[in-house]
């Protein structure tokens, strides 16, 4: 009996004694805001307000349960906020008679980041340097958040923006521990991941290196870094990094920002070695990919003056614009005429860019080039580009164009040359194929306009050809020449039926105003000689040309008894009428109507 009531005495002590261990003690708020600040080390940067409430428990660990908890800087500034708080005790600290946390669960906290102030900036007139994470929340040693806010503000910036449904955990808050954090949130209705590690939260702060581990992941855009930083006044960094961006349209919009207006593709993935400092940014050993279209090489960002500049070397294998810059302008309207449609096209306003550019094969929208090497520079809102060399229809190319906005006039300027090509390859690859050879052809323009078709009203310049070897496709001057001499020709039947052999051909024009004077066109063969003069109306789409061929023996000389053929070329370019001159009355190429010349 004695023994029964012994348990029972012993089950029901054992009861209570759980009943007052899980039982919630009311505790004096100030005491625990002082007790709080006590624990963190008394630092004048950063102060613990009193709760609303305070409650003690012991079982099943000795914690505190607090409701407004409240962490403030020097400023009064609030930092942290949560409506409630667990905060489990130290065993060892709470036999002494004091309360230590060592770990903190804060429920629906708010956290404040204002980037204006330390350590993200220099720390304001009278206010001490910035404090460190570590020295912050010692002697935490975790810090779990649930169902929290973070609010990300900077006046300077017109930053203010809200992360919702913080949740996650950060260990080795204690002095010499590493910072270990694993945190998710919804940003915008975008779910974002990070997680990462800083070996020396203490040294960080203060400007020294510390190696660094961090890791954001989610569907908008991803980005890895493993290296060593640097906070303080002059922040840095050092390591191997890695980012994507799916849909670089996306990420605009969840930035309340603007796409690139140069760049057609929509997605891009950069790794590299980058070293940054508070005002550059180099990327070496880097590969970049968009479009798949795939870069290596080297790129700084740096900002002098406020403005920023990037500039460095990439190399492709193999490089297609289209995919890059997006299909080229469409230069006539549905009706066949030059478009009246503003230019698109405009050189970056922001920022400065020199770029060194290569590709191993280059396609230009269906033009190919091969050992291209380039360079691409905007300097105060002008864009130069050169093409310094690049292998083309079997000869080289180089050429530069540069570009500027007057109002809201596109100026640009241009010049190029192909030497030793494949003539007909190249007139090929811009239009019809109309001759045959090897030569060189070369060209120098310059205009202003806000439209292709005020463009090609304000063309003028030069430009000339010259081809050995080859042939006239479509137009047989020889087979005309020698019918002439019996009947008057039929152009359709005694002219295009095969093609004019010739040993050279030069044309050379000169522009002024959208038309283009023809200044020489001569071509020698051994059975034919002709010249050509006239104007091409560039902004009527009209021909205005004649043709004077004569008969010639093997050496080039007018031969005896030879065939002369003067033919008038004028009309609308898809369809321009071909006469002799001797079916009616004869003009001048580009004139007044003229009788024509004897014969």
């Amino acid at each position: 009996m004695r023994r029964a009531v012994a348990w029972g005495c012993a089950i029901a002590s054992i009861l209570a004694l759980a009943a007052c261990g899980f039982a919630r003690w009311p505790l004096s708020a100030a005491r625990v805001g002082d007790s709080l600040n006590a624990a963190f080390g008394a630092s004048p940067r950063l102060h613990w307000s009193a709760p609303q409430a305070a409650t003690f428990s012991a079982l099943p660990w000795p914690s505190l349960r607090i409701v407004d908890a409240r962490l403030d800087d020097a400023g009064g500034v609030n930092l942290l906020s949560a409506p409630s708080a667990r905060l489990d005790l130290s065993l060892v600290e709470l036999v002494r008679g004091r309360f230590i946390p060592t770990r903190a669960i804060l429920v629906s906290p708010t956290v404040t980041l204002n980037i204006d102030r330390p350590p993200f900036a220099a720390a304001a007139a009278g206010l001490a340097a910035p404090a460190s994470v570590a020295g912050a929340l010692a002697p935490l040693t975790s810090l779990s958040l649930s169902n929290g806010f973070l609010r990300v503000v900077g006046a300077r910036r017109g930053l203010d923006t809200l992360i919702a449904n913080v949740q996650g955990r950060l260990d080795g808050l204690t002095v010499g521990n590493q910072l270990r954090f694993n945190l998710s949130a919804e940003w915008r209705n975008a779910r974002v991941a990070i997680a990462g590690v800083l070996s020396d939260p203490e040294a960080a702060p203060k400007g020294a290196s510390s190696r660094f581990e961090f890791a954001l992941d989610s569907p908008i855009a991803k980005f890895a870094f493993d290296g060593a930083v640097g906070l303080g006044e002059k922040p840095s960094a050092e390591g191997d990094m890695t980012a994507s961006v799916p849909s670089i349209a996306a990420l605009a919009a969840l930035l309340n920002a603007s796409p690139p207006p140069v760049l057609a593709a929509d997605d891009i993935a950069i790794s590299g070695k980058v070293k940054a400092a508070a005002d550059a940014l180099t990327l070496g050993d880097a590969t970049m990919t968009s479009a798949e279209q795939t870069f290596e090489g080297a790129i700084e960002i740096t900002e002098p003056g406020g403005r920023a500049a990037v500039s460095g070397t990439l190399a492709a294998e193999t490089l297609a614009l289209e995919p890059l810059l997006g299909p080229p302008q469409r230069l006539f309207d549905p009706s066949g005429g030059w478009s009246a449609k503003p230019f698109a096209l405009t050189p970056p306003q922001t920022f400065d860019l020199d770029l060194r550019l290569s590709a191993g094969r280059l396609d230009v929208y269906g033009r190919k080039l091969a050992d291209a090497a380039a360079s691409l520079i905007v300097k105060d809102g002008k864009l130069r580009m050169n093409l310094i060399d690049a292998a083309a229809y079997g000869g080289r190319l180089n050429g530069e164009a540069a570009l500027t906005c007057l109002g809201e006039d596109l100026k640009l300027s241009a010049r190029g040359e192909l030497t030793d090509a494949d003539l007909g390859a190249a007139l090929a690859d811009f239009g019809r194929p109309t001759a045959t050879g090897r030569g060189a052809a070369r060209f120098s323009i310059e205009t202003s306009g806000v439209s292709p078709a005020a463009a090609v009203a304000a063309l003028t310049g030069t430009a000339a050809l010259e081809a050995a070897d080859g042939g006239i496709v479509g137009v047989n001057l020889e087979e005309a020449l020698r019918r002439s001499q019996r009947r008057p020709i039929d152009v359709g039947r005694d002219m295009r039926l095969g093609g004019t052999a010739f040993d050279k051909l030069a044309v050379s024009l000169s522009l002024d105003n959208g038309r283009a004077r023809i200044e020489r066109g001569a071509l020698t063969s051994g059975g034919v000689s002709a010249g050509l003069e006239g104007l091409i109306d560039l902004v009527a789409q009209q021909w205005a040309l004649r043709l004077n061929a004569v008969q010639t023996d093997a050496a080039g000389q007018e031969s005896q008894n030879a065939a002369h053929l003067t033919l008038d070329i004028d009309g609308p370019w898809p369809s321009p009428r071909v006469r002799p001159i001797g079916e009616g009355d004869g003009a001048e190429p580009g004139g007044e109507a003229q009788t024509p010349p004897a014969r």
